[in-house]
């Protein structure tokens, strides 16, 4: 826990610098390097044994997340078919290796999983303001920071011991109060603007879907073999350690603002 304080103190500051302070364009440019860093790292682990650079899973992710800036929900839309039809025309270009099914899959899920999850806060931050992004990232803090603190000084059964062995229920449920008071709070000082019944929708879809998130990049790790997705945060893992709770939440918590 010590080592991380080190990552916390000087990251929380940025994240809210950039995503802030920073324009639409600066938002842009730091999802969209996250991005492709997350794309490296979920290569490695599910191509473990073929070192490669994700060049045409990066092209459809500047692609998806470009498009995603300029023309909202229909540029997202577009880009992210032509993105597959690219990665359908460099599986062919490569021709017949008997790995062109599994490349594929793998492409299409790294675009699903990264650039168009990640549009949609590009999408809530040029609707909604740069605050909004913040706060739905504080509330994952909240979410681990609780889940922490409830885990370790109650204890009792694991949540899912096969896929993460130190995650308890006790943990699941403290991090899930401790998410849904953070969203309730901040909706109550005018950070999030939404209606009550919004703003409670937000709250649990952010509490539970921010656990299941975690534990799917756990499933992951697991059949990968490896302990994180990368070692570039030291203590905290790698990119997609740390955003893997967020990125599934983008189209959740979009549907959730415009409705």
């Amino acid at each position: 826990m010590l080592a991380r304080i080190p990552v916390l103190l000087l990251g929380i500051p940025a994240v809210y610098g950039l995503l802030v302070a920073g324009g639409d364009m600066v938002r842009l440019i730091f999802l969209v390097v996250i991005c492709l860093m997350g794309q490296f790292e979920l290569t490695r682990m599910l191509e473990r044994k073929e070192k490669r650079l994700p060049l045409a899973e990066w092209a459809g992710a500047l692609l998806i997340m470009s498009a995603a800036h300029v023309g909202g929900e229909r540029g997202l839309l577009l880009a992210s078919g032509l993105a597959s039809v690219l990665l359908m025309a460099m599986t062919v270009l490569r021709g017949l290796r008997g790995d062109g099914c599994r490349r594929f899959c793998h492409g299409l899920f790294s675009l699903l999983y990264l650039p168009f999850c990640l549009s949609f806060f590009l999408l809530l931050g040029r609707a909604y303001g740069g605050m909004t992004l913040f706060v739905l990232i504080a509330s994952i803090w909240a979410l681990d920071i609780g889940a922490y603190a409830f885990g370790m000084s109650i204890r009792g059964p694991r949540l899912a011991p096969k896929i993460s062995p130190n995650k308890t229920v006790s943990g699941a449920v403290g991090g899930a109060f401790s998410c849904i008071a953070f969203i309730v709070l901040a909706g109550h000082y005018q950070m999030l603007t939404l209606a009550t019944p919004n703003l409670l929708a937000l709250a649990f879809s952010v509490a539970i879907l921010g656990q299941l998130a975690d534990l799917f990049e756990s499933i992951l790790k697991r059949e990968s073999e490896v302990k994180d997705s990368g070692a570039l945060l030291g203590a905290h893992g790698g990119i997609l350690d740390r955003i893997d709770s967020i990125l599934f939440l983008g189209p959740v918590c979009y549907t959730v603002f415009i409705f």
